[in-house]
């Protein structure tokens, strides 16, 4: 969040403290509170040009985001994938050096749930179609819950837990993952204007998810 604050102008609260609860192990983050609303909620009451409005505005957040480029694919600091995607596995994910390094990751986690027939072609769709794509900084977190507005004033995008460097396409499919489909903001297919679709890299995506979930 320091980076992004110290180097953007996309609204993130300011941090004053974080440590290791000693008790529970967990990541305590002490940061101003920012009054707003959450935009999923706003969102059903605004009008069209409002909707845009607020649309243009994280348009050029992402924008600024994505123009960060990596030399790896994990967190900002140089760790390992922080990411729901390998949530519930013990071992790490990364950092990997390179995209092909990442692809055999989420290869090998496919076929930990057995060597199927079409496990196997899944992981070659995988491999064929997921190549040559720049790595960027990515929130990877990106939900209208986590953006908080101010009437149609975007003042902080929240919960950066899981960014760090991911290949170009991840911040969409991450977004398009599991959404509520239903939701006005996501009929509306908000997220095609805010960021570039990768709608060959999401078909595979939510075909994989099924084998690694």
């Amino acid at each position: 969040m320091k980076f992004v604050l110290d180097n953007t102008s996309i609204p993130v609260p300011t941090v004053h403290n974080a440590y290791a609860d000693e008790d529970t192990g967990h990541v305590v983050i002490i940061m101003d509170f920012v009054e707003g609303e959450n935009l999923d909620k706003a969102w059903v009451n605004y009008t069209e040009p409002e909707r845009q409005s607020v649309i243009a505005q994280l348009q050029d957040y992402m924008s600024q985001l994505h123009s960060f480029q990596g030399t790896f694919i994990g967190c900002i600091d140089g760790t390992p994938c922080q990411d729901q995607y390998f949530h519930s596995e013990k071992e790490n994910y990364g950092p990997y050096q390179t995209e092909h390094e990442f692809n055999e990751g989420i290869v090998n986690l496919m076929r930990k749930q057995g060597q199927y027939a079409f496990t196997e072609w899944r992981c070659d769709v995988w491999k064929d179609i997921m190549k040559d794509h720049k790595i960027v900084l990515t929130h990877n977190d990106f939900d209208p819950r986590n953006i908080l507005v101010q009437g149609t004033k975007v003042v902080a995008i929240l919960d950066w837990e899981f960014s760090g460097f991911y290949p170009e396409y991840w911040e969409y499919c991450k977004a398009v993952s599991r959404p509520d489909w239903e939701h006005p903001c996501n009929r509306s297919r908000a997220i095609d204007q805010i960021m570039r679709p990768y709608y060959k890299e999401i078909s595979v995506f939510w075909n994989s998810g099924e084998v690694i979930h």
